[in-house]
């Protein structure tokens, strides 16, 4: 569907201020994005949205960080349409803060999730998937090529690798959106307790400048405080100072929480593969935001 020629000028005036206020919208609007079955509140908060060059070093870099297999966003492009031009390439990644009730609920566990946040895991990645897929369309309608590679054909997960090619939070690393902590996890702004997404297109949109130092500054632990909460909170003791032991984290979702949620009777209450999990991203220093003590805020609380 071709875009309005008032679309298509306030795109060309500035293509990211553009893009963010159709994310913005999206998000504040769809009915996608509530927890029908369970009150109808939001499943996330206002979005941050960063973006990124799609010829950045740092893509190059993840061939060898995360795995060859990884794709750059120029093969990403090209996959989704062979014989993408020399023209620029550019990332849009957008993050999902989890909504305050939810992660509200979430502190309230020890040993699996609220059933708001097992939404969330579910429901919530169907709505992400529908906006990466409005904001491909809308990108397309103006004459763009654009592609959310999460959602298109040729996206695959090593499960032996513990990856995929197409990574969200390095991504979202790569358009200064946060940094990474001792759980894997992704510290931005607005917390740890978050999802995150991304489309690829051929719009030339000026990257977000990546303020911090390293790929771990937002990380308590990591920046020598006293912390570890996080350690703390993990059922499955799959999170020490030595970092995060991914094969302990998938055993506990896909065997032990599942024999939990039997144990208690409550299988019917819950949707997806899994229950899901994410303890490790409520009360926590960083849930809501990237914290300046190992002593919670008032909302972290």
């Amino acid at each position: 569907m071709r875009s309005s020629s008032l679309e298509a000028g306030s795109f060309s005036k500035d293509p990211a201020l553009f893009i963010e206020g159709a994310i913005r919208t999206f998000v504040r609007d769809s009915p996608s994005n509530l927890l029908r079955d369970l009150g109808g509140g939001p499943i996330f908060d206002e979005p941050l949205v960063g973006f990124a060059d799609g010829d950045d070093p740092l893509f190059a870099a993840y061939k060898t960080i995360i795995g060859p297999h990884h794709l750059t966003p120029r093969e990403a492009l090209h996959s989704h349409r062979p014989g993408v031009p020399s023209s620029p390439v550019s990332v849009v990644s957008f993050v999902m803060p989890i909504s305050r009730d939810t992660r509200l609920k979430q502190r309230q566990e020890t040993s699996i999730p609220s059933l708001q946040w097992n939404r969330t895991r579910w429901h919530g990645q169907d709505f992400i998937n529908e906006l990466s897929r409005h904001v491909a369309v809308l990108l397309e309608g103006l004459g763009y090529r654009a592609v959310a590679p999460e959602t298109a054909p040729f996206h695959r997960v090593d499960v032996r690798a513990f990856s995929s090619n197409w990574s969200q939070r390095h991504v979202a690393y790569a358009a200064g959106l946060g940094t990474f902590g001792l759980t894997d996890g992704f510290l931005t702004p607005k917390g740890l307790a978050m999802r995150c997404g991304s489309v690829v297109t051929d719009a030339a949109i000026k990257a977000t400048p990546r303020l911090y130092r390293d790929h771990y500054a937002a990380c308590l632990f990591y920046q020598g405080k006293e912390c570890g909460r996080c350690i703390q909170r993990c059922p499955a003791g799959a999170i020490s100072e030595k970092g995060h032991d991914k094969q302990k984290c998938l055993d506990y979702l896909n065997v032990r929480q599942k024999d939990i949620v039997r144990e208690l009777g409550r299988e019917a209450e819950f949707i997806g593969r899994y229950p899901g999990c994410g303890l490790c991203q409520t009360k926590v220093p960083c849930e809501a935001g990237i914290p300046v003590s190992a002593s919670p805020s008032e909302d972290a609380l």
